[in-house]
């Protein structure tokens, strides 16, 4: 390492020289167009009006062939197995750089300046991953617990599962197998219940032929007490087989009775009584009676409204009809005294207004005379017409 450093330390003393050298021809280029610049070793710079370039086409410069086989040596010696391969092939790689901008006095500043922006890039995003390192930590062991708790409850459910399916089976099993009682159980019903219908039959028959005989007998015993007793002896016995038949049916009667106490108690228990059947009707009947006599007192009220109401618009024409005539025959009057020509007999305003006030309250009495008259006629043609209606 430290003969490559000196070498290379060598070669970019070197290389400056040749820089100075090609500083120095450029000096003295001001007033040609073109020049050429030789120096002591094998390579050749030419000036192209831009910049320089080697002559001759398949030979390379000394100092890339060092760096060349500098790098190659180098990383040869890393192994990719090592932990940190990425940050050692970087360190060669930047050795290498700092030995390129070092060799070009020219262009260090701006070279140095590039490595150094590149420098602050990555020790700024080596902060960024230091920092981020705790997180991602943290997210791996979130991630692994969620996948440990999402095996386990997966093996949880997984055993739930099993269990739920082996109850399953069990529970179909003890189904089938309560289907199967059923099916005898009910097999043994239908044989005990026709075992039962035919001894219900059988002790029917025997009850009924039980009966017969009882009766047989009682018939032969009260024939043979009454050939034997007297009558009162034969009565008290009969009384006795008679109360007992009689106690008999008395009790099948009750038996009945309740139960058909029982089933209308179910049928009629939310029905209404009769009385108060009836009594609600009788109320909505008067309430009917009554709407309809209030009905017919309204509508004939509101014809007799309806008829005053006529009179009165009828009455209010007329004052009105009245009103203009006596306004007409005033300003007649007053423009026949203008048109007169007599001054020896004046007109006073007198007469006129006393003739006309005359005029106009005969006809105001005479309207109002005849709306009474006509009113009253309304009045009573209603009436009739409503009694007849009624």
């Amino acid at each position: 390492m430290d003969g490559w450093t000196f070498k290379l330390a060598r070669l970019t003393y070197d290389n400056n020289l040749q820089s100075d050298t090609v500083q120095t021809s450029e000096e003295g280029r001001e007033g040609q167009s073109s020049i050429s610049v030789q120096t002591s070793a094998t390579r050749k710079l030419c000036w192209t009006g831009s910049s320089y370039i080697y002559a001759g086409a398949d030979r390379k410069p000394q100092l890339l062939v060092q760096l060349e086989a500098f790098l190659n040596k180098e990383l040869h010696n890393i192994s990719p197995s090592e932990p940190k391969f990425q940050e050692l092939k970087l360190q060669v790689y930047r050795n290498v750089f700092g030995c390129f901008i070092q060799a070009f006095k020219t262009y260090q500043p701006l070279l140095s300046a590039i490595k150094k922006e590149y420098d602050n890039m990555l020790v700024l995003q080596q902060d960024q991953i230091r920092d981020l390192e705790p997180l991602r930590s943290h997210l791996r062991l979130l991630t692994e617990e969620c996948d440990r708790k999402i095996q386990a409850r997966w093996g949880e459910e997984q055993a739930e599962i099993r269990v739920l399916k082996s109850e399953k089976q069990q529970l179909q099993k003890d189904i089938e197998v309560m289907r199967e009682k059923e099916k005898a159980t009910q097999t043994v019903v239908d044989h005990l219940q026709a075992e039962l219908s035919s001894q219900y039959l059988q002790y029917r028959e025997e009850r009924d032929a039980r009966k017969l005989l009882i009766w047989q007998l009682n018939d032969l015993t009260r024939v043979s007490e009454k050939k034997q007793h007297p009558a009162d002896e034969n009565s008290e016995w009969k009384d006795r087989v008679e109360l007992k038949l009689a106690l008999k049916v008395c009790r099948e009667d009750l038996t009945k009775t309740q139960e058909e106490l029982s089933r209308m108690k179910a049928d009629y228990w939310d029905v209404v009584p009769r009385r108060n059947w009836d009594k609600l009707e009788r109320e909505h009947k008067d309430s009917l009676l009554q709407l309809k006599t209030l009905q017919s007192d309204f509508d004939q009220l509101k014809t007799e409204f309806d008829v005053l109401l006529e009179l009165h618009n009828r009455s209010n024409v007329r004052n009105h009809v009245s009103t203009a005539v006596q306004t007409d025959e005033s300003v007649f009057q007053g423009q026949s005294q203008i048109q007169s020509s007599q001054p020896v007999e004046p007109i006073t305003s007198d007469a006129p207004e006393s003739g006309t006030h005359t005029v106009g309250e005969s006809r105001d009495g005479l309207g109002k005379a005849r709306s009474d008259e006509g009113t009253d006629e309304h009045v009573a043609s209603t009436r009739s017409r409503q009694q007849q209606q009624q």
